[in-house]
This record gives structure tokens, sequence and C-alpha cells, in this order.
């Protein structure tokens, strides 16, 4: 991968992506704790095994195998010694044994993902919980604020009501000083 010294973004994103490739992954998810970092060797081998084995390179790999043993086995490659010859009796046996050994662990890694899957939900039903006691305090506090605000405009109608009648008066008391004193002082 080129990266351009002036181009700093892409000099970041390229020393993130080196950084994570290299370091172990941390999981910071409650479930992912459980279920990656308290897991057993057993339990990390059979997740192991089974990720392995539902990979595309495990298929390619066993399909040259299986290419490379038929090849070998059926034209004389090997000069006159067949290791297996045709019906392939040691590459059946090599099935069953692979297939005794893989339903099992598939079986051991399935009843992780469920445990893991059983987890997650009860950790989202509790963060569920957890916001609706949040959004019942949340409702709480707007709607004591809303009747505060209430009695907030109540009050200041009130008290606008006073002082307009204030200056109602103080008009009126103007406008009859204002008329005494038009009349001659002697």
């Amino acid at each position: 991968m080129t990266v351009r010294t002036g181009d700093t973004g892409s000099v970041a994103v390229h020393e993130a992506l080196t950084r994570r490739k290299y370091q172990t992954q941390d999981h910071k998810h409650p479930v992912n704790v459980i279920h990656h970092e308290r897991a057993t060797f057993g339990e990390q081998l059979a997740d192991g095994i089974a990720s392995f084995i539902g990979s595309w390179r495990f298929l390619i790999i066993q399909t040259f195998l299986v290419a490379a043993w038929v090849t070998i086995n059926t034209l004389q490659v090997t000069g006159k010694i067949h290791i297996d010859p045709y019906p392939y009796i040691l590459l059946n046996l090599a099935f069953s044994t692979q297939a005794a050994y893989t339903g099992p662990v598939l079986l051991l890694a399935g009843n992780r993902q469920s445990q893991k899957d059983r987890l997650t939900l009860e950790h989202a039903a509790h963060e569920a919980d957890k916001a609706d006691r949040q959004n019942v305090q949340i409702l709480s506090a707007i709607k004591q604020n809303t009747t505060l605000t209430e009695n907030n405009t109540e009050v200041t109608i009130t008290i606008l009501q006073h002082v307009e009648t204030l200056v109602q008066e103080h008009i009126a008391e103007m406008v009859g000083a204002g008329k005494r004193r038009k009349t001659p002082r002697p």
C-alpha cells in the first residue's frame, strides 16, 4: 500500500489500520467480555475451529487436498504404489473422521453463540429498562418545569396587570397635576 507523505489523513488511516492489525482487540461490550475474555481454552478452541471450518479458506484448501489425493492415486504419479486406490477408502475414512469431530465442534460453537445471543438480549433488555427509567425521570422533570412555567406566567400576568393599573393611576395623577398647573398662579 502506497501512502503519500503529504496526505496526513491517509497516513493516519494507514497507521490506525496497522495498529489494529497487530493489536489484540479489546472487547468493551459486557457481553463480549463474558464471551471472549472469560472463555475457557476449550471454548476458544471450538470457536477457532468452527470459524476456520466455516471459511472459504478451509473449503479451498480441502478442495485442493481432495483433488491432489484423487489425482495422485488415480494417475500413476507415485509409480506402481498407490496409497489409496480407487474407491479411496482412506479418503473416506479421513472424511468420516473429520465429520465425527466437526459435528460436535460446530455444536459447541453454536451453543456458545446461543449463550452470547441470550446474554446480548438480557443486556439489551436491561439497557432498555434503564432508558425507560431515565425517560420517566426526564418526563417528570419536563412536567415539573411546565407547571413552574405556567405558574410563572400567571404571576407575570398578575404583575403586568398591577403595573398597568399603577401606570394608569400615575398617568391620571400626571394629567390631574397638569390641569392644576394650567391654572394661572397668583
